[in-house]
């Protein structure tokens, strides 16, 4: 599985509709579930970074081809996909339908001995 990070612009008001998001259509929702499984994504980390240029959103997901799973969530018909590409918009101004460049993976470090 290939972990894929990306950033994305926090828009006035879109902490809040973030929270909310989450709140109602992630967690424990089979929807989201369902619609993440199609895409290929078995995880997914969002976290709030706060910066002197505004906050951001750090997303991370796990999936074997992460441009797949963009291309499955900017297409899907699904109801659910299509609320989450209007919350990319609203949230951060990001227009999930057109196309963007994936991020370049510049070093993939990792410890393999046994913490103590």
């Amino acid at each position: 599985m290939m972990n894929y990070s990306f950033a994305a612009p926090i828009l006035p008001g879109g902490e809040a509709l973030m929270r909310k998001w989450v709140e109602e259509q992630v967690l424990d929702n089979p929807n989201h579930d369902r619609v993440f499984r199609q895409a290929g994504i078995t995880a997914e980390q969002l976290w709030i970074q706060r910066t002197p240029m505004g906050d951001f959103a750090v997303a991370t997901f796990g999936a074997e081809d992460p441009e797949k799973a963009f291309r499955t969530l900017a297409t899907s018909t699904d109801p659910w996909a299509a609320q989450f590409r209007d919350l990319l918009k609203k949230a951060h101004g990001i227009d999930s339908t057109q196309p963007m460049p994936m991020n370049e993976m510049i070093t993939d470090w990792c410890v393999f001995e046994k913490v103590k």
